[in-house]
């Protein structure tokens, strides 16, 4: 057409184009050496390396391809050695030894419920699993079943009967706690859901695993040594003794505290009644014929109670004296009940005992973290 400006004819660059991006790609994914550098020489004062060229000033090397810096970048990277036991020291073999030690060595994890760093052993964790007819993901302590260690987002609190009850309870009472990477995962956590009976079911759980451990130290002789009672005249003849347990019963104070927690529900009762019904004459600014306003900084009185460390005193273990130590002392019948301890001794050759002595070894360690967590699960606070 006439006047019509016609386009510029375009030259066919792509074979070209092609062609030069093979070659940077190719020239970019060759491995550089370092002993294929050639001669280098080093500055100390500008700690620098040079490479040394045949025409041409010397070229500064990067970090990268230094060997220098790779030789003494690569002493750190070495893996650590593993620890040899017969080079411990005495001090050294009694940590080894020591299962409160390896509990406190454990990572620590948060909380989701009191937000307070716990070592692991005294943490219960539970992760998602889809259920086998609805496959809407239910949280269970997968953990307890099996020895694997890559389980899922794990979603973890304080090893407690108490808390484990109050979190089943509501789900109110757990929602707010899931990490934010499980909602990650799972896409949406409205319908997650939590077994009524996790308290139970935990605390089955954790009997089974005791019972599991103990079975091997029953069936073997010689590894437990009997004694006749946790008395300390009775365990300080026995060598490197690391704690009791005892075939019967040490819940002997339970009728004593019933009664004095019903004392305190009395009292605390007579303070809440005196409190509602004598306000106005307790309260200073409340009092008849006072015209003004309590100040701002002020803060209301409040009718004394009974003091929280009396009524909640901290959590009762039970213990025994052995050469100076104390040593932790495990009812087996309060923790794994009459029948489980009767399966246990039946046909073994502790049968008719009364208390075992578990002694300070490395093999013992996983039994004795066993019986201090299910010990931490059922422990309730002491007289």
């Amino acid at each position: 057409m006439p006047g019509r400006i016609s386009p510029r004819t375009r030259l066919c660059l792509r074979p070209i184009e092609t062609y030069r991006h093979s070659q940077c790609r190719s020239y970019s994914t060759q491995k550089a050496l370092t002993h294929d550098i050639g001669p280098i020489q080093r500055d100390e004062d500008s700690h620098r390396s040079f490479r040394l060229r045949q025409y041409g000033p010397p070229l500064p090397l990067p970090p990268a391809l230094d060997p220098i810096i790779s030789s003494a970048r690569s002493q750190w990277q070495e893996p650590k050695q593993k620890p040899n036991v017969a080079e411990f020291t005495p001090f050294q073999k009694k940590l080894w030894e020591n299962p409160y030690a390896h509990t406190l060595a454990s990572p620590l994890r948060i909380c989701r419920s009191t937000s307070v760093l716990v070592p692991t052993p005294l943490l219960t964790t539970l992760h998602p699993r889809p259920h086998p007819v609805t496959k809407a993901p239910w949280l269970l302590p997968v953990s307890l079943t099996t020895s694997q260690h890559h389980l899922g987002t794990p979603h973890r609190f304080l090893a407690h009967k108490f808390l484990a009850s109050y979190i089943s309870h509501s789900r109110r009472n757990w929602e707010r706690s899931v990490p934010a990477r499980m909602d990650d995962k799972l896409g949406r956590t409205e319908n997650l859901v939590l077994r009524e009976d996790m308290a139970d079911l935990i605390h089955t759980l954790l009997q089974k695993q005791l019972i599991k451990k103990l079975k091997w130290h029953f069936s073997q002789r010689g590894q437990l040594t009997p004694c006749t009672s946790p008395h300390t005249s009775h365990i300080d003849g026995i060598d490197d003794v690391s704690s009791i347990l005892y075939l019967g019963t040490l819940k002997h104070l339970e009728e004593l505290t019933t009664r004095l927690n019903r004392i305190t529900q009395t009292l605390d009762r007579f303070t809440d009644y005196t409190w509602r019904h004598f306000e106005n004459v307790i309260e200073p600014h409340k009092q008849k014929g006072v015209t003004h306003r309590a100040p701002s900084w002020y803060k209301p009185w409040r009718w004394m109670k009974m003091q929280p460390r009396l009524q909640y005193p901290p959590l009762e273990y039970p213990m025994t004296m052995w050469r100076g130590r104390k040593v932790a002392v495990y009812s087996l019948v309060d923790l794994l009940g009459e029948e489980g301890v009767k399966e246990l001794v039946a046909g073994t050759v502790y049968e008719g005992e009364k208390c075992l002595v578990v002694k300070r070894a490395r093999h013992n360690v996983p039994v004795e973290m066993l019986l201090m967590g299910l010990t931490g699960y059922l422990a309730e606070p002491g007289v």
